[in-house]
């Protein structure tokens, strides 16, 4: 166990190991060379962090059953000196506790499945090696902002995992829908990026450091929290809820926490994949895990920093899943399903329960990584079918979203049994039904809620419950059941440009038939699944039918609360009332959702139940409450303002000033060519001809004759005669 202790940077050099072979060698060249060295390097960390998870919970003792929160001891703390700051040393390194050890593990884990899983889904896509480039160096910077032992080193890695998402998102950079969405997702999260850096200033201007830990000289020293929890910052907050807000606009960024929210839904123009590892899995769960490993600053302040994290992750938590409701986009679906998630999270560790907000991250990155590959899963089979195909030749990107329509499909659960059942443990672990992974870790939040006395949080979140139940339902039955409805799919209409042919097909599937003609489909069924896809979605399915048993709520059953121990933090047992009513909730919205669709959408044309009971509403959900909109009015017509303000300014007064800089340039080196000419030049060659000419002339006295020196002898003794007669003596 040593080894894993001693070599945990290993975990996040390996993908990078396989980022730099792939750009860097020949071995992009290889498609099957480029995937199977990603994923070998992948498989490798993953046993790396399992074993280190091990060792750090063979080594951990810590049981508590006081109350609060206690920052988790190091197993592994490696610095080497960096750069020099001030009268000390800044040093990088890395930090591994209990709860990196998990974290870790989880990652390595989904990682490798979704890179497994992108084997078969892009395996026609031209670009493929690229992109297990680019998810080989988002995974590599996932890992080391786990184990960053500072919170620069922490930045730097979240900044190039915003990178490698920007990369990702715009991985089909053919569709101006995808670099669209690539930009909005760049620049929105750098809006609360630029926040968060803001925080680790004032944070460094306050500690005169950024290493975690709880010693002399790191942030979360007690005296230093006592200190600036209680010292007045700027407006009229102390020191600790100033740096906790802005640290938090970080969160509201990655984890695309309203208002901020935006850019996610529109990440699923990237492939399936990409939304799996970063929209689900890592890289929005990184926002989540940053209040967490800065908890103790949030704690400083008595609360007020945690006032707006639960009331945004509360908000959000419901905001998001009112408009998975009304979605027809299988991935969107999945999306608002996230970004209510991640507000279930976020709220968590707004009312207290680090416990319950950290499970719920680990089981939610199985469970709705699994739910995104099985999606792509779909996709894959449908962009096969021949209505679809036919569509493809004329418009690849209209010819996809057509295939990411739930209204097209049906009937699926024969057609891709292992998709099916794969898909439904997904589904009900989502919905918070026992004894799948999402019962345990949601049951957890409402819990702590209810018995804290946070009932608002509570009630929205219960209520955020039923809906996602709701929605999951409606999704299940319309993908999984019912006939197919394919053959006559309700088509999307693409209004933007689409270059992008058949022959330069850009898709993601794997079986000969896609690459043929659509009269070649009539004999050939898009109804197979791929290997490797489905390997990676039977280990995910696994995770989310287990997972719960990490943390159990029972004190009379061995390995019960696993986490809370591991992590040295207080246990929680089981509220049965609370346990009751999410089990009746989530029944609820099962059996609402099966109500409502279970006879829905005998053709796909048909008019969702929804949309015919209360049709402004729907088209209000459906719109997304018009957000994007709203933005488009406010900040986008203030940006369309101020960039003609500047242009306008850069015509008429900088473009005024830097050609009159130039013209003012060009008359002084005019003068200085002058000078230069006649004073620095002519003069100097004038004396230097003149002394060659002296020269001359000199020379010609040198004739080597001895008549001649003695009479210039007896000239000058003459002269010198005369000048003392006739001078000097008169």
């Amino acid at each position: 166990m040593t080894f894993f202790l001693q070599y945990a940077w290993l975990i996040p050099a390996l993908p990078l190991l396989g980022f730099a072979l792939i750009t860097f060698t020949p071995l992009r060249q290889s498609k099957p060379a480029s995937t199977w060295t990603a994923t070998g390097l992948m498989l490798a960390a993953t046993l790396v962090a399992i074993g280190l998870l091990a060792a750090v919970a063979g080594a951990s003792h810590a049981v508590v059953e006081g109350e609060g929160f206690t920052f988790p001891a190091p197993a592994v703390v490696q610095r080497f000196a960096w750069a020099p700051a001030g009268s000390s040393t800044f040093s990088m390194g890395v930090y591994i506790d209990s709860p990196v050890a998990v974290m870790l593990a989880m990652v390595t884990i989904t990682a490798t499945c979704i890179h497994l899983f992108s084997i078969g889904y892009m395996a026609s896509n031209p670009r493929q090696s690229r992109f297990f480039s680019f998810i080989s160096l988002f995974t590599s910077a996932m890992l080391l902002m786990t184990m960053a032992d500072n919170l620069l080193l922490f930045f730097m890695a979240w900044e190039i995992m915003g990178l490698c998402s920007y990369l990702l998102i715009g991985f089909l950079y053919e569709r101006p829908q995808a670099y669209r969405a690539a930009v909005k997702a760049f620049i929105t999260t750098r809006i609360g990026d630029v926040l968060m850096m803001v925080g680790l200033v004032y944070l460094w201007t306050q500690a005169g450091s950024l290493a975690l830990g709880t010693g002399e000289g790191e942030i979360f020293n007690p005296e230093f929290l006592k200190r600036i929890g209680s010292e007045p910052g700027m407006l009229g907050m102390s020191h600790a809820s100033g740096i906790a807000l802005l640290l938090f606009c970080g969160t509201i960024g990655k984890s695309a926490q309203f208002p901020l929210h935006v850019w996610l839904p529109d990440a699923m123009e990237g492939p399936t994949p990409v939304s799996a590892l970063i929209h689900a899995a890592t890289m929005v769960a990184a926002g989540v895990f940053l209040v967490a490993r800065t908890y103790p600053i949030f704690l400083a302040d008595n609360g007020t920093a945690l006032t707006v994290v639960r009331f945004i992750g509360a908000f959000t938590a419901l905001f998001a899943a009112t408009i998975a409701v009304a979605q027809y986009d299988i991935k969107r679906i999945l999306a608002y399903s996230t970004l209510s998630q991640l507000g279930f999270m976020v709220a968590a560790l707004g009312i207290g329960g680090w416990v319950a907000g950290m499970f719920h991250l680990l089981t939610h990155a199985f469970f709705k990584a699994l739910l995104f590959l099985g999606s792509g899963a779909v996709i894959h089979a449908m962009e096969g079918t021949v209505a679809i195909e036919k569509l493809h030749h004329r418009d690849e990107y209209a010819a996809q979203q057509t295939a990411q329509d739930i209204r097209n499909m049906g009937g699926l659960r024969t057609k891709l049994p292992w998709t099916f059942w794969t898909y439904s443990i997904g589904y009900l672990a989502l919905a918070g039904i026992v004894p799948f992974a999402g019962f345990w870790s949601k049951d957890e939040i409402l819990a702590h809620a209810m018995e804290d006395g946070n009932f608002v949080v509570y009630g929205v979140l219960t209520l955020a419950a039923f809906l996602t139940a709701f929605y999951m339902t409606r999704q299940w039955l319309l993908v999984f059941f019912g006939a197919f409805r394919g053959e006559k799919p309700v088509v999307f209409v693409n209004t933007e440009p689409h270059p992008v042919g058949h022959d330069d097909h850009l898709g993601h599937d794997d079986h000969p038939g896609h690459a043929n003609h659509a009269d070649a489909h009539a004999a050939h069924s898009p109804w197979h699944e791929s290997p490797t896809m489905t390997a990676a979605l039977v280990v995910l399915a696994s995770f989310a039918l287990t997972a719960g048993l990490f943390n159990l709520p029972f004190h009379n059953i061995p390995g019960s609360f696993w986490l809370a121990r591991l992590w040295g933090q207080e246990v929680a047992e089981i509220n049965w009332l609370v346990a009751g009513i999410s089990l009746l909730v989530a029944g609820s919205g099962i059996a609402a959702g099966w109500l409502a669709y279970r006879s829905a959408f005998a053709a796909a044309q048909d008019t969702d139940p929804l949309d015919a009971r209360v049709p402004g509403m729907f088209r209000l959900l459906n719109e997304k409450y018009r957000i994007d909109e709203l933005y488009a009015a406010s900040f986008g017509r203030l940006t369309a303002i101020l960039t003609l303000a500047w242009a306008v300014l850069d015509s008429l007064l900088l473009d005024g000033i830097v050609d009159g800089v130039g013209k003012l340039t060009l008359f002084i080196s005019r003068v200085n060519f002058i000078i230069d000419d006649t004073l620095l030049n002519d003069g100097p060659d004038a004396l230097a001809s003149g002394t060659n000419a002296v020269g001359r002339q000199a020379r010609r006295l040198q004739t080597g004759k001895a008549q001649d020196y003695v009479a210039y002898v007896f000239a000058g003794a003459l002269a010198l005669a005369m000048l003392y007669l006739y001078v000097i003596k008169k």
